[in-house]
């Protein structure tokens, strides 16, 4: 939805904060806003990017001066970019204040049922001049106080400053949706905003590498798992918490308390029951995702996920009788191993629906990752975000501002080998070698290799696992020159494969460090570079709930993941993408790229950037790496880009080894 700043401290100044907005743009280029607090009151600013709409109304919190002529001095402010999606007239300006400007608010996200909540508070008095979901918030911390979040169904980083109090109010959604971040300037100041570059731009910066982050990125492909970054002493807000705190006490330190604390009880139902009970929850979260004041489309991979969206949402205008024209946009290839577009066809031809296919080039990669990347704040490890860089661009060109995708459905619909394999375990503590046996023998998907593997991971004593694990071969042991990263020791997968033993504990794991949240925030980043909302049905908080809580029989099956999801919805689905066994996600042809027609830009592509990486890799080993995997003495993986991503995010970001 949009994009916030907030900068704290009594050493803040104008600059900081203009520039934290300015960088950020991209998140919201409908409407810019700022106040600025001091001892003696606030100022309400506007900027080069605050419609004239804004400026000639006469709410509380409009602007009346331009933030280039501000000369305040101020111990907080709070800034906002927006992204128009409910009420665009200009009451929908932000910041936003209600109670007599008491109350202040800068927010990213959408409370999907805002209506409702609205309609709670009505009856208990409160009055509202718009019809945004901000309004509904502010009125709803006033009534219910932090108690307020348990009643969101959406996705957010919200931040409220109670002027009265002197205490700022600070919270990200269940899932981490939604992005926020925090840095402490070397002079004291706090500053949280919704993208890293923010702090780029402020004085005092300097993009320091976080080793220990860039050796779990670099060996096992992994970010987001923790609440810090790649960047030294930057740090996430972690999903699902708050924090209230004085701002004039920020020597106490920033803590955060889990406000989101779901239950974890097995739901004793039967099958049939749980798929009626699915199927209603997954149409509420489809309805309630479609709910704006703008253009609502789909993203379509010809997968069972985001096909299932694009199903119920032409299921719910059919039964409204509706002739609303569905819009979906899609990523297909011309090479017919990697394309999608008979799966996509499928959806497309069953329903009413206007299809949008771009077909990526290869050359833009080389042009383009430059640009990504700083989108991104960090680098990543394959093109699948290359794709998505193009869906998104397509859906901007065809003035669509939403866009709904199926994310988030794998890591609790069993949509991941581990499910299979727990369910293979059962069978083993339920003594039911028989049917384990058969399983093994008839599973397209699951080899007996690895699930004896799986086993001993289970049965094996932490000290052993460890030792194994930092055994594991990784051509990063002979590509990382051993002085720059030697005392990154502590392996993140001891963490991770901690063996969970329910299918609420594997979720979580999946949920809540690897690899949802890389995941999510490369949804937000290259989504947000096009000025587009980009909104996640399968997180609905009821329906993680309630599938979470389901035994994994009723999940998973031989052959057959996510049961549950295919059977709710078999009245919808087109039968070749019910049955569709070929999970693939978000593809390119990027093995063939890199061994084929793209291997010399690919190299040309590290040389050029090489420099950048501070002496961390060996270069003649890399191209040496390179070669075999070309010549398929090693095999294919996406480590290769790892190490192309990593160089050239260190020269974007100026990042320096300390």
């Amino acid at each position: 939805m949009c994009g916030i700043s907030v900068t704290i401290g009594k050493h803040s100044n104008v600059k900081d904060i203009v520039n934290q907005n300015n960088i950020i743009s991209h998140r919201g280029p409908d409407d810019e806003g700022f106040v600025l607090f001091n001892d003696e009151g606030f100022k309400i600013y506007g900027g080069d990017d605050t419609p004239s709409n804004v400026w000639e109304e006469t709410l509380e919190y409009a602007p009346n001066e331009h933030i280039k002529s501000a000369n305040y001095k101020f111990y907080l402010g709070l800034a906002h970019r927006r992204l128009s999606i409910l009420d665009l007239s200009a009451k929908g300006h932000m910041p936003m204040s209600f109670s007599e400007n008491r109350y202040w608010i800068t927010y990213n996200g959408e409370i999907y049922n805002y209506i409702e909540i609205k309609q709670d508070l009505l009856k208990r008095g409160y009055e509202f001049n718009t019809e945004t979901d901000t309004e509904v918030i502010l009125a709803a911390y006033i009534e219910w106080g932090s108690d307020c979040q348990n009643k969101f169904n959406g996705m957010w980083a919200i931040v409220i400053y109670d002027s009265l109090e002197k205490k700022l109010f600070v919270s990200r959604d269940r899932f981490g949706i939604k992005p926020l971040y925090y840095w402490l300037s070397p002079i004291g100041n706090l500053h949280f905003s919704s993208e890293i570059k923010q702090f780029t731009v402020i004085d005092g910066w300097l993009s320091k590498l976080n080793h220990q982050r860039a050796f779990d990125y670099l060996y096992y492909s992994l970010t987001d798992h923790t609440s810090e970054t790649l960047f030294k002493d930057v740090f996430s807000v972690p999903p699902g918490t708050h924090s209230c705190f004085d701002i004039k006490n920020l020597d106490k330190g920033l803590s955060f308390i889990k406000w989101y604390r779901p239950e974890e009880n097995i739901e004793k139902i039967d099958f049939e029951d749980a798929c009626i009970k699915f199927n209603d929850l997954f149409k509420n979260a489809v309805l309630l995702n479609a709910r704006a004041d703008v253009k609502v489309g789909s993203a379509l991979s010809g997968g069972l996920d985001s096909s299932s969206i694009v199903c119920e949402i032409a299921n719910i205008l059919k039964q409204k009788n509706k002739s609303d024209l569905q819009e979906t946009f899609s990523s297909c290839s011309r090479n017919s191993l990697y394309d999608e577009k008979k799966w996509i066809d499928f959806v497309v031809n069953t329903n009413k629906i206007k299809s949008n296919i771009v077909y990526p080039n290869a050359d833009d990669i080389f042009k383009d990752t430059d640009k990504i990347i700083w989108y991104l704040d960090e680098p990543y490890q394959s093109q699948s975000v290359f794709l998505g860089f193009n869906v998104f661009n397509l859906a901007r060109k065809n003035n669509v501002k939403v866009l709904l995708n199926g994310q988030g459905a794998d890591e609790y619909l069993s949509g991941y080998d581990e499910f299979n394999l727990f369910r293979k375990f059962t069978l083993v503590k339920d003594l039911k070698f028989f049917s384990l046996i058969k399983e093994i023998k008839r599973d397209n998907t699951i080899s007996g290799i690895k699930f004896v593997t799986y086993m001993f991971n289970r049965v094996l004593p932490k000290k052993i696992q460890k030792i194994l694990l930092r055994s594991k071969s990784s051509p990063m042991k002979l590509i990382i020159k051993k002085d720059i990263l030697k005392h990154c020791n502590t392996n993140p997968l001891v963490n991770i494969q901690k063996s969970p033993n329910s299918i609420f504990n594997i979720s979580h794991n999946q949920i809540y460090i690897n690899p949802l949240q890389k995941y999510l925030r490369w949804e937000d980043r290259i989504s947000m570079a096009h000025s587009i909302e980009a909104r996640v049905p399968f997180l609905d908080h009821h329906l993680v709930e309630f599938t979470r809580k389901l035994p994994v029989n009723l999940l998973d099956s031989l052959n057959y993941s996510k049961k549950l999801l295919r059977d709710s919805l078999s009245s919808i689905l087109p039968k070749e993408i019910q049955e569709r066994s070929d999970k693939k996600g978000f593809i390119t042809p990027e093995e063939d790229w890199f061994k084929n027609e793209y291997h010399e830009k690919f190299k040309e592509l590290l040389k050029c950037n090489f420099d950048y990486s501070k002496g961390i890799f060996d270069e003649s080993k890399i191209l040496e790496y390179f070669e075999n995997i070309k010549n398929e003495k090693v095999k294919f993986d996406y480590s290769y880009w790892r190490i192309i991503s990593f160089c050239i995010w260190m020269k974007v970001y100026k990042v320096e080894l300390e």
